[in-house]
Order: C-alpha cells, then structure tokens, then sequence
C-alpha cells in the first residue's frame, strides 16, 4: 500500500503523490487545503502583500514615530498583514511537501511560495504528459462498460470524472460526447434500447444532466422492482415448503391403521389357493382360521 498523509485532525487520508497518480493526489490535496483556508494562497486569489520595510519608521529628524502616530498603525498592519500571509503560503507549502515521495520533491526543491510550488507540479505531471494523458482519458471514455453490480449514480460519475481531467488537461470536449459514451457503456436489451432511444430522440435538448439524472431514476425503479420480485419469490418459495411439510405430516398419519399402529404396505395379503382343502371340514376355498365353528374336527378327525 502506498504511503499516506493525514491530516492534523487525522479525518483525511490519501496516498502521497508518486508520480502516476497526480489526478487523485491534486483532488485530494486541493480538499486538504481549502480545509485550512490556505486554498486561496495558492491559486494567488490571496495575494502576496508588499514586504514591508522590517525596521519602524521615522519622521524627518529621524526619530521613531510614537505608537500612537498614524505613520506607526499602518506600518505595523503592513508588517502583520505580511507575516500572516507568509505562515499561511509556509502552510500549504509544508503540507504539499510532506504529501509527495522524496522522488517528486526534487521537482520542487527550488521554489520559493505554494502557489509557484502547484504551478511546477501541474506543468510536469500535465502540461508534459497533456497527448498521452489526452490519448488514455478517450480510450476510457469510449471503453468503460457499465457493470449490472455498480451503481448508476456511480457510474455515471466515472464519465464525469474523465470529462474533467479531459479538459483540465487542455482539451475542449462538449457534454454531447459525453452523453454518447454514458449510452453507448449501456447493455444491449430490449428495455434499455427503449430508455436510450427516448433520450437520443430529444436531440439537441439532449444534456448531460438530464441524461444523468433519467438514467439513474430508472435505475432506481428496476432496483425496486427486482427488491419486491425477490420478496414475492421468497414469500412463494415459503408457502410451497411450509404446504409440503403439512402434507407430508397428513400422508404419515394415515398410513396407520386404527389401533395407531403402522401399517407396512411392502407386506401383501395372504390369498387363499383355490384347491386348498379345509382340515376342519375338509371343503376347499378356505383355510381353518376362517371357519365358522373352529372346535369342529376335520374329515379324519384332526381338527
């Protein structure tokens, strides 16, 4: 894992700029900044005041102005007006510094403020590498597949995001061209070649935020639809299993016979042969057992 820098709250965590991840590095650093108001420091909206001169001044006799006097107020706010700025560019200065590996430090070993420090790493990290950067930022643009298990909202920001190096890197690029790209990373169904066609049909009225913000509603929808499909299935799947088991419990009971016992169905009947001869009576179609009178002796007077 690369290293990292936090902040003095500790609640701001991002890797140190290395050299191949200057686009997230700048994001996170220019966040870092404008936290502890020195963003204006180094884009010079806050600008350098004039260094005052360091010793007081002096009247025409060459004695110090009292405190009190007006000559003395103004140079002492030009003084601390100043040094408040000096801190804060010393600031960001440290902050900046302590956020790049010791390989990108030598780029800026010679500086003298932050906003001279940004400019030196935006020139070699952008302005030198602008065509190959440019190259890459398109082939994603026309690349990038929407993947079912990502979020519309996030996928959508992907586009936004190459949108943006894109033109932070010096090229023009409409919102139409990004459009394009968000519809043609769509799946090819039946359903979303519906929603596409609805948009392209707008045509010039067409905008990336409308386009952005259609997209992610029917996501929404179709994530809620699939929510209560499941729901209805696994309510359904329930009901069977729970219809099964009281079935199965009403199959077994009725397999016993009426004393409770079970009956085992493997075993058949006996059948009676048909030339079998009674002992009792000596008749056939019967066996002893089944005689009326079993005290009765048989023919030879075995019963």
């Amino acid at each position: 894992m690369a290293p990292s820098v936090e902040s003095m709250s500790g609640t701001l965590s991002f890797p140190k700029l290395n050299g191949t991840n200057y686009h997230a590095w700048s994001d996170n650093m220019k966040a870092a900044l404008q936290a502890r108001l020195l963003w204006l420091i180094v884009t010079g909206q806050r600008s350098q005041p004039t260094e005052p001169d360091p010793n007081p001044p002096v009247n025409a006799n060459q004695k110090l102005f009292t405190p009190s006097s007006t000559e003395y107020k103004d140079w002492n706010q030009s003084h601390n007006d100043f040094l408040s700025w000096l801190e804060s560019d010393n600031a960001a200065m440290g902050l900046m510094h302590g956020a790049m590996e010791f390989s990108q430090r030598e780029h800026v070993a010679n500086v003298s403020t932050s906003r001279e420090m940004w400019d030196r790493l935006h020139k070699l990290h952008i302005t030198q590498r602008q065509a190959v950067n440019i190259h890459y930022y398109y082939q994603d643009l026309y690349a990038k597949k929407w993947d079912k298990r990502t979020i519309m909202s996030d996928h959508i920001s992907y586009f936004l995001n190459l949108h943006h190096h894109i033109i932070e890197a010096g090229e023009k690029l409409d919102d139409i061209h990004v459009v394009h790209a968000i519809l043609l990373s769509l799946p090819h169904s039946s359903i979303w070649d519906v929603i596409k066609q609805n948009l392209l049909d707008k045509g010039k009225a067409l905008t990336l935020d409308m386009v952005s913000a259609e997209l992610i509603s029917v996501h929404d929808c179709n994530e809620c639809d699939q929510v209560v499909e499941e729901t209805e299935k696994k309510a359904k799947a329930e009901q069977l299993a729970l219809f099964a088991k009281t079935t199965g419990s009403s199959g077994n009971s009725a397999k016993k016979n009426k004393k409770g016992k079970s009956v085992d169905k493997s075993k058949k009947p006996k059948v009676q042969p048909p030339r079998t001869q009674c002992n009792t009576c000596g008749q056939e179609g019967h066996w002893f057992p089944e005689y009326p009178n079993k005290s009765t002796k048989g023919k030879d007077g075995v019963p």
